[in-house]
């Protein structure tokens, strides 16, 4: 059955490869952190648009991960910028044809949301929302540090013959610029 599929996936892919609007892409329109009891928390607004190839790979049994990507940077005069923390929250959304439903489930917690439709499904995920990213107890008072974001289309779960196709092919590699900020106390 997996082989069926992934056969079915690789003729989308080859028949689509060049079509324009197959590509997709994330971009994340903004994001903030607010200091809370002693708690930088990240809300964030991203667009998550799946790409042709990823939406049939989707509809035809296979679950996509999205992941946020997530780095608190320390700025340095005389050195390089030190990486003091990073964060990955991953996300699996997958469809359920039986129940015609879309299940987004975090695969950091394990919670998992249902919702009628491919739209609801992406708008709900694209919206972070008081996600812990680090203690301020843990930081240096009196130094600049930035937080940057990405997502990520993640598809190191993928069965082996698709994670070969998916590699080849632009419409799977949705990944966002890095969107950066200064961490405010």
């Amino acid at each position: 059955m997996a082989l069926l599929v992934c056969i079915l996936i690789a003729g989308s892919l080859v028949s689509t490869a060049h079509a324009d609007d197959n590509q997709g892409g994330f971009v994340i329109r903004t994001a903030y952190t607010e200091l809370l009891s002693g708690v930088y928390y990240l809300n964030a607004d991203v667009d998550l648009g799946m790409s042709q190839d990823a939406l049939n790979a989707l509809e035809n049994g296979v679950p996509l991960t999205v992941a946020w990507q997530i780095e608190v940077i320390q700025h340095r005069s005389f050195m390089w910028n030190k990486t003091v923390a990073t964060l990955t929250e991953r996300f699996q959304i997958s469809f359920h044809p039986l129940t015609r439903r879309f299940i987004i489930k975090n695969l950091n917690s394990g919670e998992q949301q249902s919702f009628g439709s491919y739209r609801d499904a992406m708008a709900n995920l694209g919206q972070v929302n008081d996600l812990p990213v680090i203690d301020a107890s843990l930081l240096e008072a009196h130094t600049r540090y930035t937080i940057r974001m990405r997502a990520v289309l993640d598809i190191t779960d993928f069965p082996g013959p698709l994670k070969l196709i998916a590699s080849w092919f632009n419409g799977w590699d949705l990944t966002s610029d890095w969107y950066a900020w200064v961490l405010a106390s």
